[in-house]
């Protein structure tokens, strides 16, 4: 059937072309008063999402002013130690929202707002949402500063636009923003898969990987341009993007590939769902991914991606060639600047072959549309449906306990295929540690054994957690109060000649839970810096003149505590 299909799209394809939704192109200004150098793109491919704006460089420093695009008013303030940081959401009465993340300080009147609710809530993060007319922001006004929070790799201006009724992240140069980039897409890498067990490439099963060559807007195979294959398969694409007066490498925008003169394969990233970003994971090779880090974008579509990037796709990505025909392909690159590079060669099909084994089946099947279970005396797991992108064959083993963990350590099924949503898994404690099962917490231990906390509360002998990756999981024992040490601060120390006070945080295993600071028995506001542990509190009227008690209350994820407390002179 599926060769079927195949004939009647190439005799009966057309040339095919999408149509794009029109953008206002004089509405938005750009966000900054200098030229746009971008250290990220938008839907460039991240860890299981793809970035939902555009990083503007600020050169390497804090604190350059962001301007407002269009005027509208302030809907939304976020602040948090990860993320986006300190973010502004801007509502513009055109139907669109701007975005500005890893902010370092707001307009002195956001400030004082966002500082008097965070004060009534007596915590640094927060998440406020407010009416029309309250806090209103002008094209063209200074309202904000770029920097350096939240899970910021060094200081920029995240910035994007999106649909306000959908919350959909739109491309913000398909707004008209200027961009410097002449430089095509890079093509690095092209795979050809073996789909299906009596597939073949170039007369062997797996996967093949021609050599490239080529430069500018034309590659090609280095030894020779043809490809044979027996059997359905589909492909890989491994390609970044350099823009002009930076050496980031940034994301592709389009990949269409062809099959003569018909489309096979369209994948155009103008816009997308948050709901849908994890599909990412199910768009590339993440197979590849575990082992390089790098990602091919596959043109074969597993059966639960619900991507809405696939603008067209052939047969679910895998072609099915007709043996002794050949057949002419052309995989096109595009950036957000619509620069073009091409890669073209030729594929011949060749008989199926039927000698080849078919694997062996290993372990139970899991299928992606269903619920799933699995159980052991010591294990317990429930995944919910559409958890998987496809069936699987699940295979489970165990190993012993570590000299470190309290349970043995259980491989569940192979770390390199990715998990859409959560599961439900279960460990039995060893006999030894039940006394101790509330400072007990499941781990993911990596290819070295060292371990990542994914959580967990003790029932009935067993640490119960949800987890939404498969790999070696075990438990261990968090006994260890958090680390506090005092950054600028000391018994008796006079601090008037300075305006901080700075401490540094850390907990070996189970994470920072919750911390509080006190100044004279008052909750105080300490910002928190969670990728280099640092909580600062920046002086303000709560610090009186003469001695001033400071206390910090740190607690961790098995509720261990440390407190640290200080007489210091203002």
């Amino acid at each position: 059937m599926k060769r079927l299909l195949s004939g009647i799209f190439f005799i009966f394809s057309l040339a095919y072309t999408t149509a794009q939704p029109q953008y206002p192109q004089d509405y938005f200004r750009s966000p900054t008063d200098f030229a746009l150098v971008l250290s990220g793109t938008f839907a460039e491919l991240r860890a299981n999402h793809f970035h939902s704006g555009i990083d503007i460089k600020t050169g390497g420093v804090e604190g350059k002013p962001v301007y407002g695009c269009a005027d509208g008013y302030i809907s939304r303030i976020k602040i948090s130690a990860y993320g986006y940081g300190k973010a502004l959401y801007v509502v513009h009465p055109n139907g669109y929202t701007t975005v500005y993340g890893h902010l370092s300080s707001f307009r002195s009147d956001i400030a004082d707002y966002t500082i008097r609710h965070q004060y009534e809530l007596e915590s640094f993060e927060a998440d406020l949402f407010l009416t029309p007319g309250q806090l209103t922001v002008k094209k063209g006004e200074v309202f904000c500063y770029a920097g350096n929070s939240g899970s910021s790799m060094g200081p920029h201006l995240h910035f994007e636009i999106r649909e306000t009724a959908t919350e959909e992240p739109i491309n913000p140069m398909l707004f008209g923003l200027s961009v410097k980039d002449f430089i095509r897409p890079t093509l690095k890498g092209f795979r050809i898969y073996a789909e299906g067990e009596s597939s073949l490439v170039n007369g062997k099963q797996g996967s093949a990987e021609p050599l490239l060559a080529g430069w500018g807007e034309n590659y090609h195979f280095r030894l020779g341009d043809t490809v044979t294959v027996s059997g359905g398969v589909s492909f890989g694409i491994y390609a970044w993007d350099l823009l002009n007066n930076a050496s980031n490498k940034n994301g592709i925008n389009r990949i269409s590939m062809y099959v003569d003169s018909g489309i096979f394969f369209n994948y155009i990233a103008h816009r997308f769902s948050f709901s849908e970003t994890r599909y990412l994971n199910a768009l590339i090779d993440y197979t590849e991914y575990t082992k390089t880090g790098n990602r091919y974008i596959m043109t074969r579509k597993l059966p639960n991606s619900r991507l809405s990037l696939y603008d067209k796709v052939v047969n679910e990505g895998i072609f099915y060639p007709e043996p002794g025909k050949n057949y002419r392909i052309k995989v096109e690159l595009a950036d957000g600047m619509n620069n073009i590079s091409i890669l073209r060669f030729n594929l011949k099909g060749e008989p199926l072959r039927n000698d080849l084994k078919k694997p062996a089946i290993k372990g139970q099947l899991f299928a992606y549309h269903t619920m799933n279970r699995f159980s052991t005396p010591h294990i317990r797991l429930t995944m919910p449906e559409n958890c998987l992108y496809e069936n699987i064959d699940f295979e489970y083993t165990t190993a012993q306990a570590l000299k470190n963990s309290c349970a043995a350590v259980h491989a569940i099924h192979k770390p390199e295929v990715p998990l859409h949503n959560y599961f439900d898994l279960s460990i039995r404690i060893d006999s030894a540690w039940r006394g101790y099962a509330d400072k007990l917490v499941m781990v993911r231990l990596n290819a070295r054994n060292k371990p990542t906390s994914v959580g967990g509360k003790h029932e009935s002998g067993f640490i119960n957690a949800r987890v939404r990756d498969f790999g070696r999981y075990t438990l261990m024992a968090d006994t260890l109060k958090p680390v506090i040490k005092p950054r600028n601060i000391a018994e008796g120390k006079k601090i008037s000649a300075q305006s901080t006070i700075e401490c540094t945080i850390s907990d070996d295993l189970s994470g920072i839970k919750s911390y509080r600071a006190t100044l004279n028995g008052r909750w105080i506001l300490m910002d928190y810096d969670a990728k280099v542990s640092l909580l600062t509190y920046k002086f303000d009227d709560r610090l009186k003149r003469g001695e001033n008690k400071f206390e910090l209350v740190v607690m961790d994820g098995c509720l261990n505590k440390t407190v640290y407390t200080v007489n210091v002179q203002y």
